[in-house]
């Protein structure tokens, strides 16, 4: 995901990767990587994790996972067992990027008719 980046850009999307682990090393994971053009969010209670259900108790990790949220909120695909080595998931995650309702715009607006004149009654 990190080197189609700009795709995401174009498809007017905003990536955000979500670790349960300490804010530290997402620095160093991040350098790691040459840094990453999105941001890594510490969820460090756990509960963003826990309420997508991809938190493992016993362990206190999540499972990688990946969700597709309209701008709406709404959860629209999710992989809650992603392997970002499997181009079939990668693929599938695309397709459904692509499907996502966009943002509504405002209708350019028209320019206003000119004022109509009455005819002066001879």
């Amino acid at each position: 995901m990190r080197g189609d980046h700009e795709q995401f850009v174009k498809g007017e999307t905003q990536v955000l990767a979500v670790s349960v682990d300490h804010i530290w090393a997402h620095k160093a994971y991040a350098k790691s990587l040459g840094d990453l053009p999105f941001p890594l969010l510490a969820d460090w209670d756990k509960a963003v994790a826990r309420r997508y259900g991809v938190l493992n108790e016993e362990r206190g990790v999540a499972q990688r996972s990946l969700f597709l949220i309209d701008y709406r909120g709404y959860i629209r695909w999710r992989n809650p067992h992603y392997d970002w080595r499997s181009q079939e998931q990668y693929a599938a995650m695309t397709e459904a990027m692509l499907a996502l309702p966009m943002i509504p715009r405002a209708k350019a607006s028209q320019p206003n008719p000119p004022p109509q004149t009455k005819k002066a009654s001879p």
